[in-house]
């Protein structure tokens, strides 16, 4: 009897389990999860009359039973539900990738990349990006440091977690010469030069050498700090340093500007094109055929057909102490070995404040004048103004706001323009102070063809002589020999 009735209930049992599963799990529908159980496909056997259309969260249900458990595609479990999708797999869930995160890293604001030519569209080559600096100033921002970022949690089709790959942080910035302030998270720079990233650090140099000559391939070279030319220098290039410059080779007609000095171990041929350029001293073996521009002194074996400028001295020394043709000046005097050559080459050598000095100091007080008298002017107008409008009330009032609008940004401007003339003129006493006592030393010979030119005066030298030195005396150059 009883076990008659335990099949009985069994029987009960398996029926009332069976009117609870889904329809179709016994009517030969099916899912299909891909191997990475990312995403999931439904196989719908059509419903019988009987039973009429499937309802979504039976379609939900049946998922449930095969393990699929997220990412539901509700726009297609609609679709079979009330379109009747049947007998072809439909995707009906999809997983979430997880999104990576990343690591910390540093965004820099120079050049990290390797320098290679670059092709042009022409098909020509441009090598000038190879030997480009990256210079920077103190201060400059050099680098940004980015933390590391976690990423996102996905989840497969069953709602396994998908973990995004792990991240990590990276140890600060190291290099000489670099600072965080205030933030461990930028970087600014502590001196002026190149800058480099060299096997993860910073590298300021305050010296940019070149080991190679330099010619158009490379066009140009400009830095911060020194640069130092192991090579020769050819025609057609420019260079620009913050400080000094030096050149171990030869330079031909090239242009050389320098907050410093410029130092020309093998001297310069510049075929009248050169063009060297210091805010210090000049140095030189020889100097041909270029123009010379130097705040402090001008010095060389050699000088021939050139133009010098110089605010200190000229010197010629070593072996040949020679100047020979073009022009050349020095505000604190000229001192040379021989000047000119027995082909009476003209040659003009200038001590002292030159003309063109003086005349812009005359001019420069004749504006300061007129300036002066426009502001006076201006000071009358507007005192006339007031006096009126003290008498005659708020109709001169008026006038005198709008007079008083137009004068003051005018009587401003000129102010500022006489600051402007007076520094001016203070150069130009301080320059012509300097000139005073300046002479033109010869220790060998001065041949006919020169011309000795000291401040605003000038003396052709009518026959060859030698060991002199002249000077201004008596508002006349004067030559007195030499005594050794």
């Amino acid at each position: 009897m009883d076990t008659l009735l335990e099949n009985v209930f069994e029987e009960v049992d398996a029926a009332t389990e069976q009117s609870f599963l889904p329809r179709m799990e016994v009517n030969g529908s099916y899912v299909r999860v891909t191997p990475d159980s990312m995403e999931a496909w439904l196989f719908v056997m059509p419903p019988s009359a009987s039973e009429g259309k499937y309802k979504v969260t039976e379609l939900e249900t049946y998922l449930g039973s095969q393990e699929v458990l997220f990412g539901y595609h509700g726009s297609n479990l609609q679709a079979i539900c009330q379109k009747g999708v049947y007998q072809r797999e439909i995707l009906v869930a999809r997983g979430l990738l997880p999104v990576n995160g990343h690591d910390g890293y540093f965004e820099y604001t120079f050049n990290t990349e390797e320098k290679v030519p670059e092709i042009k569209e022409d098909g020509t080559v441009d090598y000038s990006a190879v030997n480009r600096i990256d210079n920077v100033r103190i201060g400059d921002k050099l680098a940004t440091y980015h933390k590391a970022k976690s990423g996102v949690t996905g989840s497969d089709v069953k709602g396994n977690s998908l973990a995004p790959a792990s991240v990590k942080d990276i140890p600060p910035l190291r290099g000489a010469h670099v600072s965080s302030r205030d933030t461990d998270d930028t970087y600014f720079a502590e001196r002026e030069g190149k800058v480099e990233l060299r096997d993860g650090k910073i590298d300021i140099q305050n010296i940019h050498e070149v080991f190679t000559d330099v010619d158009l391939t490379i066009g140009k070279i400009e830095f911060f700090g020194d640069i130092i030319i192991n090579g020769n220098v050819e025609t057609g290039v420019v260079i620009r340093a913050g400080r000094n410059i030096e050149v171990r080779g030869s330079v031909e007609a090239a242009s050389l500007f320098a907050g410093g000095d410029i130092i020309l171990q093998r001297g310069i041929q510049g075929q009248q094109r050169g063009r060297v350029s210091a805010r210090g001293s000049v140095f030189a073996k020889f100097i041909e055929q270029t123009i010379i521009n130097a705040g402090g002194d001008v010095t060389a074996d050699s000088i021939m057909n050139s133009r010098i400028h110089a605010e200190g001295k000229v010197i010629l020394s070593g072996k040949r102490g020679m100047l020979l043709g073009g022009y050349t000046h020095a505000l604190l005097g000229v001192s040379a070995a021989t000047i000119g050559n027995d082909a009476e080459a003209r040659t003009v050598v200038h001590a002292g404040c030159e003309a063109e000095v003086i005349e812009k100091g005359i001019s420069l007080k004749k504006r300061e004048v007129q300036v002066r008298n426009m502001l006076e002017a201006l000071v009358d107008e507007l005192n006339d103004l007031r006096e009126k409008a003290s008498v005659y009330g708020d109709k001169q009032d008026k006038m005198l706001e709008i007079t008083a609008a137009k004068i003051i940004p005018q009587e401003k401007e000129l102010k500022e323009e006489l600051a402007v003339l007076l520094d001016e003129q203070v150069e130009i006493q301080t320059m012509i102070k300097k000139g005073k006592g300046a002479s033109i030393r010869v220790d060998g010979n001065i041949y006919q063809g020169t011309v000795i030119c000291i401040s605003q005066l000038q003396m052709p030298i009518e026959t060859n002589t030698m060991f002199m030195e002249y000077t201004i005396q008596g508002g006349m150059i004067v030559g007195a020999v030499i005594i050794r």
